[in-house]
């Protein structure tokens, strides 16, 4: 038996069946908390609180004041709720009324007076709005607001809702018009990593499940509750929890049905003269649009046993402006299709059940299954910017099977005593299959003159499984003036096959790279090939809240440990590789953290109004099962040849064939082939990466980020409440790629002369750009990697700070506002690196399936990189208004960053050579007169210029309707009220052929009306 399987049978089974455990910042719950005092002010210990809420399936939980005549009670449902405080010789004091959410702790006080217990003192007042003891920032979405507010309720679009709320570098090509579009749309907040975002269901992390093919039901939403800031030692990283709180059913029977549908004719054309004049003929639109899906639930046995169920099927798809279908598809060259416009495509299938049993009155068992087949048709065909991908060019992503089940077991031992144990499977297997249309002979290119990728893909076509079990125990010792909790959190990860035999990943496993049309280079690919890699993550932790008077102290450390296995594997023989036998690998990576979280709530002025916070927290990467330093991935996936085509000479047969006319096995210079760019291709060997020590493992050595917070809530008036906070983010321990091989002097430089036109800055156009570097002739392709941390060659930085004003208030008969404004500035530093060309690095953050290393900039002006306050800069407001004969208005506003404008002129070998004194080093040959070898360069630091800003206005206007004890509510929905068409994407490559710079690619959806209708019952 392994020591992972020992610990598992050691310290979680026995908890699963004997003390189930706690679930604290990730749980489905709240808490009431406060102090009982009688009528001078004096302290009442031994208080009988009760707080009683239908959304408890034992009805009622209790427990009695401390010492200090404080009480706290925890693992409350959201919900409504009535606290009754009793004590004899006194008259009892009882509170209604009391609005409780999730990750809210309740401050509800107690003044007794002396009398009879039957002597009741009622008040029914307003809900707490401030939180005076925790830290987390975060923001409720309640069941009332979703069903109120224009949205399709699928939570990748609540990125629409949460001021702040980042998607990343590609962030304006997500935005969606409708909630018609995509579904990837993940996000941090202040400086966060998009990828670091987590879905918690249930209190249950769902890691596997970031990819974008799995999207929660909607109709299984109790709340869901964002938090942005400030986690507890309970997560497991530092980006956006979402915490779903599912419903448990109850001892009446109840559900909800609902039906949206939109279409092309429900939507206006916002195409004008401007965006004409930048290339586009057509307006993007919804292609097709439904979501049906329904839940119920309700008793098996009252109090003692609950269920709810339910379903969704939802097909969305969004044509995209400026990118077309190959009208020549299944030849080598492009024309677009101007009658068959690209369209994104994904629709998904889902079912569940949910069961709560109360099995004794201190034994409560939750158990959930879901099931998710998926599609995401035309995977990432709106997030492309350089190059953009042609419809032909992606893939269909099948997620099938897919699914999450859940279990969860509670026990009050004790008033102050609560054990807790959780347990969850999911899998999420993906195949990546070729779309309709794209046969198996269709060769991918990418022309970088047009910047289009066409043909088929060149990023595998493969089918991929991702399995993982999930096991988290924890006790908690909980009185008025401590909550204090330890637990242990156990992960089990495999992913990839055991096997793979298809040779084809990548059709024919070659790939061309064109330039206008023109032969540029070949590459060839390795294949059969896949990962396969198993492990854990592990980790314990323990946190405290200690109340002393006004004064909460929220203290917390996490221990973790991340193992990565990669068994042995053998692959088949392909087109341009020998069968290849790999060793197993083991602990790549082990990573070791420890991570403090600390913060402090203060209740200024003891009234429950007014709360300073501070927080302190350290956060590693996020993990999701996947392993480094994989054998069958250190050997080079593709090498690139430079291809002339017109080697042979005019009248050849062979010129302009658009074939290689070389022996592609051989790595030498022949025929119409250059020499193979990295010449360790196809050689079964250790690999052409080599991962330093530190680069594999260690402890508190794993890419991380500090996030640090202040902030002041402060009640305004009953139900207002406004937050103001200054947020700082930084990360750590970043990885560079090292190619021992050379070093900067094996490097030639050269200057280029920018384009003189009058859209590029006036620093950029016509100036000459210096700096810029070529690999010597004699090092081109040798390549021996050395992966490691940045320390070794200097100085890496990424910064964040910012502040947010956030305002949330509830009013009238449903009436709510929530929003506000963010607002902060990202400076980016890698000038201090010094590794092998002098203009660029591979170093950074890993990221993505493959935990790669971004390529960074080097040239002075574009290393160092302060982004535009406006790039993070955001307005956003939800506003619901209840009218009379039930009817109801609701809008969403939103003023979002727009694309970030790049310039990536393509020069050719013409350019460069009298200023390189050469041919550049990818030439086939440096003495022939002519090359047709081109080199990229930005022209505009990254980041640093934005397009026109997003704005939308969004309406609902609802109609309610009673039929007896049920409620029909019919909704007609304006989305883009000013049909706005503010361009979300645009072609980055500058060229002086054939030059579509800055020609737009994706605009906003235009006007959208849509209609739906919920029946609640």
């Amino acid at each position: 038996m392994n020591a992972q399987r020992i610990a598992r049978v050691v310290l979680v089974y026995p908890v699963l069946f004997l003390l189930p455990a706690l679930a604290w910042a990730q749980a489905e719950s709240g808490n009431i908390a406060g102090a009982v005092r009688d009528g001078s002010g004096a302290v009442m210990p031994g208080v009988t609180v009760e707080a009683a809420s239908p959304a408890l399936i034992e009805k009622v939980r209790v427990v009695t004041t401390d010492t200090q005549g404080l009480y706290r009670i925890v693992d409350l449902r959201p919900g409504r709720y009535t606290v009754t405080f009793t004590l004899p010789g006194f008259s009892t004091f009882k509170r209604e009324g009391i609005e409780l959410t999730t990750g809210f702790t309740a401050a509800v006080n107690a003044e007794m007076k002396v009398g009879t217990l039957e002597e009741t003192v009622t008040v029914t007042g307003e809900s707490p709005v401030v939180d005076t003891q925790n830290v987390q920032q975060q923001t409720t979405l309640s069941r009332d607001i979703l069903d109120a507010i224009p949205t399709s309720r699928r939570p990748a679009q609540f990125i629409t809702l949460i001021v702040g709320a980042d998607g990343g570098a590609n962030a304006s090509t997500l935005h969606d018009v409708g909630g018609v579009g995509s579904d990837r749309a993940f996000f941090g907040v202040h400086g966060q990593r998009a990828d670091d975002m987590t879905y918690n269901f249930g209190g249950m992390d769902s890691r596997v499940f970031s990819g974008g093919g799995f999207q929660y039901n909607a109709h299984t939403f109790e709340e869901v509750v964002v938090e942005t800031a400030a986690g507890s030692a309970e997560a497991t990283t530092g980006g956006v929890q979402i915490n779903i709180i599912p419903k448990d059913g109850g001892n009446n029977f109840a559900g909800t049905m609902s039906t949206e549908v939109t279409g092309p004719k429900l939507q206006s054309d916002n195409l004008n003269d401007k965006l004409r004049a930048r290339g586009l003929t057509s307006a993007g639109a919804v292609r097709r649009y439904y979501d049906v899906g329904g839940g119920v639930g309700g008793p098996i046995k009252r109090d003692k046993l609950w269920f709810f169920s339910a379903f969704r099927w939802e097909d969305r798809s969004l044509y995209q402006a400026g990118n077309y279908y190959n009208k020549r598809q299944g030849t080598v060259f492009y024309e677009p299709d101007l009658s068959r416009p690209a369209y994104n495509h994904d629709f998904s299938r889902d079912a569940s059940v949910r069961v709560t049993w109360q099995a004794a009155p201190k034994h409560k068992i939750v158990g959930m299954y879901t099931d998710h087949p998926a599609c995401q048709c035309t995977f990432q065909l709106l997030e492309q910017v350089s190059p953009i991908f042609a419809p032909e060019a992606v893939a269909e992503h099948r997620y099938n099977p897919q699914y999450l089940t859940t279990a969860h077991y509670t026990s009050p031992l004790t008033d102050r005593l609560l054990i807790e144990a959780d347990f969850s499977k999911s899998r999420y297997n993906r195949e990546q299959r070729r779309i309709p249309g794209v046969g198996y002979d269709a060769i991918s290119v990418t022309d970088t003159g047009l910047n289009l990728r066409y043909g088929s893909r060149s990023t595998l076509y493969q089918r991929l499984n991702d399995e993982r079990e999930h096991e988290r125990a924890s006790l908690s010792y909980i009185t008025g003036t401590h909550n204090f909790k330890a637990g242990v959190d156990l992960n089990q990860f495999s992913q990839g096959l055991k096997e793979y035999s298809d040779p084809f990943l990548v059709n024919h496993a070659i790939s061309y790279t064109f330039r206008n049309q023109l032969p540029v280079s070949v590459s060839i690919y390795t294949g059969p090939y896949g990962p396969y890699q198993q492990g854990f993550e592990n980790g314990a932790y323990v946190q405290d809240q200690w109340t002393m008077r006004r004064l909460t102290l929220n203290l917390g450390v996490r221990y973790s440990v991340y193992d990565m296995l990669i068994p042995a594997m053998h692959l088949p023989a392909g087109p341009f590789v020998p069968a290849r036998d790999f060793p197993e690998v083991k602990h790549s990576p082990r990573w070791e953290n420890l991570s403090p979280r600390v913060g402090a709530a203060y209740d200024l002025f003891g009234n429950g109004k007014t709360a300073l916070k501070v927080a302190m927290g350290r956060y590693p990467q996020r993990n999701t099962g996947v392993a480094v330093n994989l054998p069958v991935s250190n050997q080079p996936t593709s090498t690139t040849i430079a291809w002339n085509d017109s080697f042979y000479g005019v009248g050849d047969p062979r010129t302009g064939n658009f074939v290689p006319d070389c022996d592609l096995l051989n790595s030498a210079v022949n025929g119409e082939c250059g020499a193979w760019g990295d010449r360790s291709f196809g050689q079964v060997r250790e690999g052409n990466t080599r991962f330093a020590g530190d680069a594999l493992g260690g402890f508190n050595k794993e890419n991380y980020n500090w996030q640090g917070n202040v902030s002041v809530q402060q009640q305004l008036r009953p139900n207002v409440g406004l937050t103001v906070g200054y947020f700082r983010t930084w990360y750590g321990a970043f990885q560079a790629l090292d190619n021992t091989l050379v070093t900067p002097a094996d490097y030639d430089s050269f200057c280029i002369t920018a384009p003189v036109d009058s859209r590029l800055p006036g620093s950029v156009s016509g100036k000459q750009f210096c700096g810029i570097y070529d690999i010597n002739p004699a090092k081109f392709g040798q390549i021996n990697n050395l992966r490691t941390l940045t320390s070794h060659y200097g100085k890496m930085s990424e910064v964040f700070d910012g502040v947010d004003v956030t305002i949330g208030a509830r009013f009238g008969k449903g009436g709510q506002v929530q929003g506000g404004l963010a607002t902060g500035r990202t400076v980016t530093d890698n000038c201090g690196l010094v590794i092998d060309s002098p203009s660029t690095a591979t170093a950074g953050s890993p990221a993505g399936a493959a935990l790669a290393l971004p390529v960074v900039d080097m040239r002075p002006g574009f290393c160092d990189v302060s982004r535009p306050w406006s790039s993070s800069t955001q307005v956003k407001f939800s506003v619901v208004y209840a009218l009379p004969w039930e009817f109801q208005v609701s809008s969403i506003y939103q003023n979002i960053p727009g694309v970030p404008i790049r310039a990536s002129y393509v020069a050719t070998d013409a350019e460069i050579r009298p200023s390189l004194g050469r041919h550049l080093a990818a030439c086939p040959s440096q003495t022939a007169a002519t090359c047709n070898q081109t080199v990229t360069v930005d022209l505009i630091p990254p980041f640093s210029l934005y397009g026109d800003r997003i704005q939308q206005v969004d309406l609902r206007f609802t109609r309610g309707l009673k039929l007896g004890n049920r409620r029909l509510q019919g909704n007609f929905d304006v989305y883009n009220v000013l049909n706005a068409n503010t361009v979300q994407n645009e072609q980055a490559v500058y060229s002086n052929t054939n030059n579509q710079w800055r020609n737009a690619i994706q605009i906003m959806g235009g006007r959208l009306l849509k209609f739906s209708a919920q029946l609640t019952f």
